[in-house]
């Protein structure tokens, strides 16, 4: 178990609490079933093409996720031979594609050479009855045909009832028993389709599906409420043993919970660690950042690039005198660095750092001279400065020395 405190990290010591952690079931290991190049790509505009989808699934592979969803090969051709492409890469991580409950996806999934599938069919009344227009027996029917045939022909099937955190009990209770009984599924995953459901439901709703399944389970959730990663790493304090989460949040509509804030959360949060490398997390995030076009947030946790820069005195003090009095974890942690920013709130340590960088020597008088006019600059700009108006200043106030 990891620990709250090392040198590298401080985190709050109540997450440890007997109190607090006596209420657990986490299951002995915990897997990512990455979505990025697939549920990822469903964010709207984001398109990856074969090269995009090979450099990513390598990355991720580097990463030590356990599944690749690479794709979904109904969708076009070119989308299929990105799949069979991925699934050829010879990576340690196994690589599956999404499919509907019909036996065409399942022929198409075998033809990409793929290990497995997500295999998917409607949780909720509202899904069989107002989207599809079904009956619950058809509902039944349909997805135990299909599981049965991708496991005749040797793929894993990861079975969802998608929508079920809004599907009833009676009828999510009685889909999953027969998927497993007769459709031989190998484990069902928990999808929070359009996000909207708290940590403390998630939780009970994982101890209560496992109550009566008998395969693993997974969760996959969206982040309509901003709850993605909150719910997922409650789904796994519950018991959950695989995780669906897509670098850099994206997905469908507000996006996935984030592999990286998942699998950060669990090391630094929960104390566990499955051997992730969570210092490519900056590398492989800007690298997904670059492929989808999809600008990070500048508040993105770890990776947006407020995430390491300070302006304000009191903060850059405290980052000058022990930087863990200001931020939980040091950057270097996941592959990032700590940026020193100068404009109205800098105080008398920032601008210290910044000469200091410079190998700048200057008087007290001088320093106080230079950090009025850094704040006076910045408040005009309504901005930080950049470093060619920093070293304007700064010449303003130290002349160079001569010879």
């Amino acid at each position: 178990m990891s620990s709250y405190r090392t040198n590298q990290w401080w985190v709050s010591p109540y997450n440890y609490e007997k109190e607090v952690i006596e209420h657990f079931d986490f299951a002995p290991t915990v897997k990512i079933h990455d979505v990025t190049l697939r549920d990822g790509e469903q964010m709207a505009g984001v398109i990856f093409d074969l090269n995009d989808k090979v450099a990513i699934a390598q990355e991720l592979d580097s990463f030590g996720v356990d599944r690749i969803e690479a794709g979904n090969p109904v969708i076009s051709e070119s989308e299929k031979k990105s799949v069979k492409a991925v699934a050829n890469l010879g990576l340690t991580s196994k690589v599956f594609c999404l499919s509907r409950s019909v036996k065409s996806d399942i022929d198409l999934a075998l033809s990409c050479d793929v290990s497995g599938v997500l295999l998917y069919s409607p949780g909720s009344r509202l899904q069989i009855e107002k989207k599809l227009g079904w009956t619950t027996e058809k509902a039944l029917e349909v997805p135990i045909e299909a599981a049965s045939y991708a496991k005749s022909h040797g793929l894993y099937v990861a079975y969802t009832p998608y929508d079920t955190t809004r599907a009833d009990l009676d009828t999510l209770r009685l889909i999953i028993e027969k998927m497993v009984d007769e459709g031989k599924v190998d484990s069902v995953a928990i999808f929070d389709t359009v996000g909207c459901a708290t940590p403390q439901a998630t939780s009970y709703l994982v101890r209560t599906i496992k109550g009566f399944c008998r395969v693993p389970l997974e969760v996959h959730c969206h982040n309509d409420f901003g709850l993605a990663t909150a719910n997922t790493l409650a789904a796994v304090a519950a018991g959950v043993e695989v995780v669906h989460t897509a670098f850099n949040g994206l997905g469908e509509r507000c996006g996935n919970a984030s592999t990286e804030e998942v699998a950060m959360g669990l090391k630094l949060l929960y104390g566990k660690d499955m051997g992730w490398k969570i210092q490519k997390i900056t590398e492989i995030c800007k690298l997904v950042e670059k492929r989808s076009k999809v600008a990070l947030s500048i508040s993105k946790p770890f990776v947006g690039i407020n995430a390491t820069r300070f302006e304000a005195g009191l903060v850059v003090d405290g980052i000058m005198k022990y930087p863990l009095t200001m931020e939980p974890i040091l950057p270097e942690l996941v592959g990032g660095k700590n940026i020193i920013l100068l404009g109205k709130k800098s105080g008398r340590s920032s601008v210290i750092i910044r000469l200091k960088e410079s190998g700048i020597d200057a008087s007290d008088e001088q320093i106080n001279g230079i950090l009025q006019e850094v704040k006076r600059e910045g408040e005009a700009k309504k901005r930080v400065l950049t470093d060619e108006e920093f070293n304007l200043i700064v010449n303003s106030f130290v002349k160079p020395k001569v010879g």
